[in-house]
């Protein structure tokens, strides 16, 4: 089965220039095209003669994975901003649960954005872990190293320099991480917990 690029309705953003969202989606759009591909050669190998490609087919797997985690990852963020800034409920349910957890949204952002600081490439992600009925944010190196197995995300956020360094160089990620906050439409991420946390059937 081949994975389809998806598209994405964004509107400009405060502080994120088009031509780095244009750059950003080109990458995203390199992660499905490359994990096709490995996928393809992992299928022929595979076909041929797995004991003898046993050392290419490991590999491939293994860099497969990394693509995958990109291709995800990045749908995750892209669908953060589509529909264009869009504050959070007040006394919804995502609501009710940060003032629980975090004594209010304002302070898991403050949170998100510590998080997102550390150096070296990668993401800040919150997560929802429904066994547990807790959120649980961390910090994903590049983009395979450091995930909450199983547990799906609530809130994506790339922090990799691919992401800001058009727009501010290589030291301008705590500009470009305002600017994310500023431009996410929390409605998205509302939606996301909602359909984690409603009562399982």
């Amino acid at each position: 089965m081949n994975y389809a690029e998806k598209k994405f309705n964004l509107p400009s953003l405060e502080g994120i220039s088009d031509e780095s969202v244009k750059q950003h989606l080109a990458l995203y759009a390199g992660y499905v095209k490359n994990f096709n591909a490995m996928s393809a050669q992992i299928n022929e190998l595979a076909g041929i003669d797995h004991e003898k490609y046993a050392i290419a087919l490991g590999e491939l797997a293994r860099r497969r994975a990394f693509e995958f985690d990109g291709m995800r990852l990045h749908e995750h963020y892209f669908a953060q901003l589509e529909g264009g800034t869009k504050e959070i409920s007040k006394g919804g349910v995502l609501t009710q649960m940060l003032d629980k957890e975090y004594r209010g949204a304002d302070n898991l952002v403050s949170m998100m954005k510590l998080v997102a600081s550390v150096r070296g490439p990668g993401w800040a992600i919150l997560y929802w872990d429904r066994e547990a009925g807790q959120p649980l944010s961390g910090f994903v190196g590049e983009q395979h190293q450091g995930h909450f197995v199983t547990l799906p995300i609530l809130l994506a956020l790339d922090v990799w320099e691919h992401a800001y360094i058009l727009d501010y160089g290589a030291s301008g990620r705590g500009t470009y991480i305002d600017a994310f906050f500023k431009n996410l439409n929390w409605g998205v991420v509302e939606s996301r917990f909602a359909k984690l946390s409603a009562p399982e059937r």
